[in-house]
């Protein structure tokens, strides 16, 4: 078994199952003279309970976690109009997202035994937030797993917080592949939706470069017909005061 192999069952494990799992791995891989593999095991830190609900939620509901990592790329993408609408219904989808993820990953923990405490909950509710908000919170979660949650404070992550979040281990040559596919993944999401944003506001901007030339045609027309009253008011008060001169004489 190699290490990638080896970390991905052991954080499947119910985190108290995890520290007597990881030993009798490393003993075995040092049995059988794989040193460096069992050094590697030893080094690795028992998640928490968040921290083994989220990856969880990695290893099995990949796609509901990438529809939430969606919607945040979505409220974060240029908006137009109706932003507060829009808003409210980006965040409405992710509340029920985070509740449905949450409560998943609750009764997986149930089946396999693990208590799960409200502190539990909270952490993975933060690391589902975070990985909603930020793109790099998100490539960490994917790319995991974690031993502790993530948290996001609006400012970013920087290198050694994202380190210290997961696992610890040096990465194996596929697990870098699948880091950089993630990595490449939610870049292309990205693209996707800034590309398709652009598309409607060209569509956009052509209607409202229509409507005003439309609006400019209007505009001289009323004008032409501006004219031609005034010209005509003008005839007419010509008119009256020529009458009333003819009146005037007549009397």
């Amino acid at each position: 078994m190699d290490l990638e192999s080896a970390t991905r069952e052991l954080y499947r494990l119910a985190p108290a199952q995890f520290t007597a799992a990881r030993d009798a791995m490393a003993a075995s891989a040092r049995q059988t003279g794989h040193q460096e593999l069992a050094s590697s095991l030893k080094k690795l830190r028992k998640p928490s309970v968040g921290a083994w609900l989220a990856n969880l939620l990695v290893f099995e509901q990949t796609s509901d976690l990438e529809n939430l990592i969606d919607l945040g790329i979505e409220l974060r993408t240029p908006k137009r109009k109706l932003e507060g609408e829009r808003i409210r219904r980006v965040s409405k989808e992710k509340s029920d997202a985070v509740s449905k993820l949450v409560q998943d990953a609750r009764s997986r923990a149930s089946r396999e035994g693990q208590a799960v405490s409200a502190a539990a909950l909270l952490e993975l509710e933060a690391t589902l937030e975070a990985a909603f908000a930020d793109a790099q919170a998100a490539r960490i979660l994917l790319g995991g797993p974690l031993n502790r949650g993530l948290q996001y404070s609006g400012l970013g992550f920087g290198d050694e917080g994202a380190t210290g979040s997961r696992t610890g281990t040096q990465p194996s040559a596929s697990a870098r592949r699948s880091k950089s596919e993630a990595t490449r993944t939610s870049a292309e999401r990205e693209l996707e939706h800034a590309n398709h944003e652009l598309e409607k506001a060209d569509a956009h901007l052509a209607e409202a470069r229509q409507a005003l030339a439309e609006a400019a045609q209007e505009l001289s027309r009323l004008k032409s017909a501006e004219a031609l009253a005034v010209r005509r008011a003008k005839e007419a008060q010509a008119n009256v005061t020529a009458a009333k001169r003819k009146i005037i004489k007549l009397r």
